[in-house]
C-alpha cells in the first residue's frame, strides 16, 4: 500500500493524525505557515483530524532570533509520530546533533512521513535519512547540500514529494507544501476548503522556482539564451568552453556571442564567470569545505585563478571573504549572499 493509501485509510478509521513541529533555529513565521493548514482543517471538520505537538532540539537555549515556541512534548518522550516537519534556519552545533538524529531515525522507522524544511534537509541527509531520494532545500544551501550528500538527487524548486520524505525550500514555501501534504492526506475538498480559510486560494506547485535570476525577463526572451543559462549553472564543476556551449545550444560561437551582446550587454565568458563566483560564495559562507575545494568545486583549476578571478569581481579574497562573515557577529542565517 502506497504511503498516500496508507494515510487516507487512517483517516477513514477516525484516527487523529499526530503531528510534531520539530524547531532547530526555525525561522518562527515558517514554523506557524507550516502548521495553520492542519490547524484550519480541524477547525473546518466535525472532528479533530491532528493532534500537534511542538519539540524544540535546544530546550536549554533561547533560538537566533529571541522568539521561543513553547514546547510540549521533548524528544526524549518516546512519542511517535505520522508527520513530522523539522524546521531549521541556522547553524546547529554538531554537540546537539546526535539526539535529534536518533530521533529522526527512530520516527523514519516507525513509517512517520518526514518532511524537512528550509536548510533542515541537509540535517536529513547528515542523518543518514535522504540517501537514493529527491529533494530541494533553500537556494542559499543548495550548492552545499550537492557537495556534501552526493547520494541524494537534489534539484533546486519549491518543494519535493518524494515517498515517506518531503523537503521544501522553507520561508513562504512551507505553507505551499503543508497545503500538499494536507490534500495528499485528506483529499483536495478540504484542501481547497482550508485554502479558502486562510487566503491562499491558489497554492504554488512543486516544481515552481524559489528565486529569479537577475534579468529574468531577458533570459527568457530568447530559447537559446534561456538553454545557455541553463547549460552554465548545470555545468559549474567542470565549466564548457564557449564553442562546446556554444554547440549545445545549437549556434556558433560568435552567434552565441551576438546574443549575449544584444540582450544581456555582457559577453558569455562573463555570465559564466557571475555564476561560478556565485557558486563560490555559497560554499564559502555555508558549507565546512576548505577555501581550495571551493574553487574546485567552482571549476577553477588552481588556486591561483581562483584567487584572482575572486578579488577582481568582489575586491576581496575568498579567505577574507569567509573569515568577515563568521567574525561579523551576524547569525549566519543563509540570506546575506549578494
Amino acid at each position: 500500500m502506497s504511503m498516500q493509501a496508507r494515510d487516507r485509510a487512517r483517516l477513514d478509521h477516525h484516527r487523529t493524525l499526530s503531528i510534531a513541529l520539530v524547531c532547530v533555529e526555525p525561522a518562527v513565521h515558517a514554523a506557524l505557515l507550516s502548521i495553520e493548514p492542519f490547524r484550519a482543517a480541524n477547525r473546518l471538520s466535525k472532528s479533530p483530524l491532528f493532534q500537534i505537538d511542538f519539540l524544540s532540539a535546544d530546550d536549554d537555549r533561547r533560538p537566533s532570533n529571541d522568539i521561543a515556541l513553547p514546547a510540549t512534548k521533548s524528544l526524549q518522550d518516546g512519542s511517535n509520530y505520522d508527520l513530522v516537519l523539522l524546521h531549521s534556519s541556522y547553524e546547529f552545533s554538531g554537540d546537539r546533533k546526535s539526539a535529534l538524529f536518533r530521533w529522526l531515525r527512530r520516527q523514519a522507522a516507525s513509517k512517520a512521513h518526514i518532511c524537512a524544511l528550509d536548510a533542515a534537509p541537509l540535517l536529513l541527509a547528515e542523518a543518514g535519512l535522504l540517501q537514493g531520494y529527491r529533494a530541494t532545500s533553500h537556494w542559499s544551501t543548495i550548492a552545499s547540500f550537492r557537495e556534501l550528500h552526493p547520494e541524494t538527487h537534489v534539484v533546486e524548486q519549491l518543494f519535493v514529494m518524494d515517498r515517506d520524505r518531503s523537503t521544501c525550500a522553507g520561508q513562504l514555501a512551507s505553507l505551499d507544501l503543508s497545503l500538499h501534504v494536507l490534500e495528499r492526506l485528506c483529499g483536495s475538498d478540504l484542501k481547497e476548503l482550508v485554502a479558502n480559510e486562510i487566503v491562499y486560494p491558489v497554492a504554488r506547485t512543486e516544481h515552481d522556482p524559489q528565486r529569479k535570476i537577475v534579468n529574468s525577463t531577458t533570459w527568457q526572451t530568447n530559447p537559446y539564451l534561456a538553454r545557455a543559462q541553463r547549460l552554465m549553472q548545470e555545468t559549474i564543476e567542470e565549466p564548457l568552453s564557449i564553442e562546446e556551449l556554444a554547440g549545445r545550444c545549437g549556434l556558433s560561437a560568435r552567434e552565441l556571442q551576438y546574443l549575449f551582446r544584444k540582450y544581456l550587454k555582457a559577453s558569455p565568458k562573463s555570465y559564466y564567470l557571475t555564476f561560478r563566483l556565485q557558486r563560490a560564495k555559497e560554499l564559502l559562507l555555508y558549507s565546512p569545505m576548505s577555501v581550495g575545494e571551493t574553487g574546485l568545486a567552482c571549476g577553477f583549476s588552481s588556486p591561483g585563478t581562483y584567487f584572482r578571478a575572486f578579488r577582481a569581481r568582489y575586491k576581496t579574497s575568498p579567505t577574507s571573504y569567509r573569515k568577515a562573515f563568521r567574525e561579523s557577529g551576524a547569525p549566519p542565517d543563509g540570506r546575506r549572499l549578494y
